[in-house]
């Protein structure tokens, strides 16, 4: 018999919106230079409304007290670096009150794949499951077509990039704050730290 979690990631399968390398690095190079509706097209055919996009975010209007210690921290270290921080800086005690929705993407070939070091505890509590040492492109949650472009324009763009987006009700019931914080050494973005939280669902399309 066909085991719960074989029938959803076969459900997901059929449900992934698929884009070639040069598709996503197109949608990243746009959203790069600040065309913030860019990925609407994809969500529609992901069953989603279009997410909120923005970047560099002013910490003090997220309304996510785990993201906004997570931007404060990143603002902080940046200030200090003279630029985006490098992986050797994250603290975790500076960040024990965000911690369990806090993930670490390792950036690979320069933006060809991501992958999770650490997936915050909080986070794979929601999903049902714990993503750590997983490739984005080898995952079968359909959004991550779009997460795939966002990762990639911070590759582009190093700066804070805040997201807001809805899944489509037959996959998850959470729809997700989200903010991506660049990580580099040798002035290239290496890993991007990633913050998490529940949010209200957008309406529906």
């Amino acid at each position: 018999m066909m085991s719960a979690n074989h029938k959803n990631d076969e459900r997901f399968r059929r449900s992934v919106v698929t884009l070639s390398a040069d598709e996503s690095w197109a949608l990243a190079r746009r959203l790069a230079d600040g065309e913030l509706d860019c990925c609407d097209a994809l969500m529609v055919r992901l069953g989603s409304p279009p997410p909120l996009i923005a970047w560099n975010p002013d910490p003090q209007d997220l309304a996510s007290t785990a993201l906004r210690h997570v931007a404060e921290w990143w603002r902080d270290a940046a200030g200090a670096a003279g630029g985006p921080p490098a992986p050797d800086a994250v603290d975790p005690q500076m960040l024990r009150p965000a911690l369990g929705s806090i993930s670490l993407l390792d950036v690979l070939g320069g933006g060809q794949d991501f992958q999770l070091r650490l997936h915050g505890s909080d986070v794979a509590a929601t999903l049902g499951m714990d993503m750590t040492g997983m490739k984005v492109g080898e995952m079968t949650v359909p959004f991550m077509a779009f997460l795939m472009v966002t990762y990639r324009a911070q590759v582009l763009r190093p700066e804070p990039l805040l997201l807001r987006y809805t899944p489509a009700m037959r996959f998850f019931l959470s729809a997700w704050w989200r903010i991506g914080l660049p990580l580099m050494r040798d002035g290239e973005v290496v890993r991007l730290l990633i913050g998490m939280e529940r949010a209200p669902r957008q309406s529906e399309l």
